[in-house]
Formats: structure tokens, C-alpha cells, sequence
């Protein structure tokens, strides 16, 4: 996961009273299953239409499920960790998680600003025209390398020494996180704010068909409950680093991370941790918190999706009773039929067959 856990995880899961060991591996399991299932049904849903697939906002909103796929593939390292309470994955996949977690993050609020952006030109057609497949593609392409540009300098900083650590001072540091909170969360956040804003304002204004509107506000429900969900989800995380570089009554009493006071050859973030073991009852809470957020963001998108689109949730039910048909039908051809059974007789008095003689016509002596 990104920093929260790599800074505050080793330090706060071995000097807690709250059983981290327990809680974050519970917590990993159950966003793994849910959220995995959850993103096969929407990709399920949108592959075997050819017509939703095609559309733009199917494109993008694949490209979202995408991305929360692979950030969910970074819960197992977490699960291992929280499990053990020791980095035991060695340094390559120390870097390549702190990539993927930075990676998809990127992915998710762009993917959500670019979608605000569509919908608000399906809405307003008159502005300008729909997007072509050749401008979604192109749209795709650049969410994924802005976000591998915001990405790469955080695996400069990752120092790895049986231990998943941070080699950064706090004005390195800064230097991350800042631009980082401006463009991965403020931007972002203000372009879907506008855009929803203004789509809002124009159904309120220009009344369509019953259909349309209704078709409408689902989507913008859809757009601004993901947004949601991805605002809450890293608001803490971003509240907690901010705190930990420049609160310096939270360093000096309540933090359990101590940055060096200037970047030196060999100092780390973690490596200062020794000094302070005592952390207190609402960092534990408040870090575990973030840390529990951020691992069940991935899941929130699908369940979002079905709920807000009937038309979706009718053909996940088709597909699902159309399985379920195609099970029993297997089944039935699996399993050999019995034979018929024949009807046992009934106990009762056994009568024996009485011969019939044949009547005399006369007497006898």
C-alpha cells in the first residue's frame, strides 16, 4: 500500500494495543473476495454487450474496474505483512507495491475526472460533440502515463534492508507529497465538482424526456458516489502524512515517526522509529482507519454500479439465471437417472388357485 502502511505500519502494528495482526488481514480477505468478484461481474456485464461495450463511458469505467483490479492484487503483500508483522517479500516487490499503489490511485480519480468530463458532453451535446473511440482512447492513454510520471519518484525513495523503509527527509518528502495531494486528489476533485455541478444545473434547466433524465441522474449518482467513495478513502491518508511532516507537537509526543532534521547519506524515515515506541491510542485508531479505507476502496465501485444502473443489473441477472440453468442442464447429464422402481405387493392372505369341477346331472348311489 502507499505510505501509511510503509511508514506507520511497522511502527504502529508492534507497539499497539489494537491487534493489527488481526484486524488488517480480516479486513485484506474480505476486500479481495468482494472486490475481485465484484469487478469479473461488471467486466462480464460490459464484454458480452457488444453495444455497452462500445460506448465511451463503458470504456472508461473498464479502465476504472481495471485499475481497482490491480490495486486489490496488492492485498495479499499486505496480508502477509500484517500477518507476520515483518516484510518478508523482498526488495522487488517492496518497489513494484509501492508503484502499484501509486499507479492505480492515479488511474482511479482520473479515470472518475475524465468520466465527469464525458458525461457532461453527453448531456450538453449542443457544447460540443461526443467523444470519438480515437479521443477515449487517447484520454486512456494519458491517464496511464501521467500517472506513471506521478508514480515513478516515490520508488526513489524506497530503501530496502530487510525492511520496507523510506530514504527521504521531510523536505524530499514535501516535495512528494505535495504535488501528489494537488494533482492525485485536489485537481481532480474540483474538475468532477465543476463538471457534475454543471450537469446538475443543466437537467434542473432543460427538461427531456422522462427516460432520458431519469437515465441521466443514474449516471451522474453513479459518477459522484464514486467520487465519494475515493474522497473519503484517501482523505485520511493525505490528513496523517501532512501531520506527520508538519505538526511538530504531533512529532514530538504523538507521532512514532521522527524525520531527520536534513536529508542525510543512510537516514530513513523508519530508521528513527527506535527512539519512540510509545504511540498513542488515537494514532493507533486514526492510522488504522486510514490504512482499513484505503484497502476496502477498491470494492465500493461495483456494488455502485449495479445498484445505479437497472439496465446492468438486468442483464447480470439474466447472465446469472442463464448459468444457473446451464448448471442444472450439466447436472443432468452428469448425474445417471434411476430406473424405475416397481411397486412391491402388498402383504395379505394368499389365495390358491380353487379348480372348478364340472357339475354332475344326476345323483349317485
Amino acid at each position: 500500500m502507499p505510505a501509511i502502511v510503509n511508514l506507520l505500519f511497522n511502527t504502529v502494528s508492534t507497539n499497539t494495543t489494537i491487534s493489527f495482526s488481526l484486524v488488517l488481514p480480516l479486513v485484506s480477505i474480505l476486500s479481495l473476495l468482494v472486490g475481485v468478484g465484484g469487478h469479473l461481474l461488471v467486466w462480464l456485464v460490459l464484454m458480452r454487450n457488444p453495444r455497452r461495450r462500445s460506448k465511451p463511458s463503458s470504456v472508461l469505467l473498464l479502465n476504472l474496474s481495471f485499475a481497482d483490479l490491480c490495486g486489490l492484487l496488492t492485498l495479499p503483500c499486505v496480508l502477509l505483512s500484517a500477518s507476520s508483522q515483518n516484510w518478508q517479500l523482498g526488495g522487488g516487490v517492496c518497489v513494484l507495491l509501492s508503484f502499484m499503489t501509486s499507479l492505480t490511485a492515479g488511474v482511479d480519480i482520473f479515470s472518475l475526472a475524465a468520466l465527469s468530463v464525458l458525461r457532461y458532453r453527453i448531456v450538453t451535446p449542443s457544447t460540443r460533440p461526443p467523444a470519438t473511440p480515437a479521443q477515449v482512447a487517447g484520454t486512456v492513454a494519458v491517464i496511464w502515463l501521467v500517472s506513471i510520471a506521478m508514480a515513478l519518484p516515490k520508488v526513489t525513495y524506497i530503501q530496502f534492508d530487510s525492511g520496507c523503509t523510506w530514504s527521504v527527509g521531510r523536505g524530499h518528502w514535501l516535495g512528494f507529497l505535495v504535488p501528489a495531494f494537488l494533482v492525485y486528489y485536489v485537481a481532480p476533485l474540483l474538475c468532477i465538482a465543476l463538471h457534475c455541478g454543471l450537469i446538475i444545473t443543466h437537467l434542473h434547466r432543460c427538461r427531456g424526456t422522462l427516460a432520458a433524465d431519469h437515465r441521466n441522474k443514474k449516471a451522474t449518482a453513479l459518477l459522484i458516489g464514486s467520487t465519494l467513495v475515493f474522497a473519503i478513502s484517501w482523505l485520511p491518508y493525505y490528513v496523517l502524512e501532512f501531520a506527520n511532516v508538519l505538526s511538530p507537537l504531533l512529532l514530538s509526543v504523538k507521532s512514532p515517526i521522527s524525520w531527520p532534521a536534513s536529508p542525510t547519506p543512510g537516514s530513513t524515515a523508519a530508521s528513527s522509529v527506535a527512539s519512540n515506541t510509545e504511540v498513542s491510542l488515537l494514532w493507533e485508531v486514526t492510522s488504522l482507519s486510514a490504512i482499513l479505507l484505503i484497502c476496502l476502496a477498491p470494492c465500493w465501485n461495483p456494488p455502485l454500479y449495479f445498484l445505479l444502473s437497472k439496465p446492468a443489473l438486468r442483464q447480470l441477472r439474466g447472465l446469472l439465471m442463464h448459468q444457473r440453468w446451464r448448471a442444472a442442464t450439466l447436472l443432468q447429464h452428469i448425474v445417471p437417472k434411476r430406473a424405475p422402481t416397481q411397486p412391491h405387493s402388498q402383504p395379505g392372505p394368499q389365495h390358491s388357485p380353487q379348480h372348478i369341477l364340472p357339475a354332475s346331472h344326476g345323483c349317485s348311489d
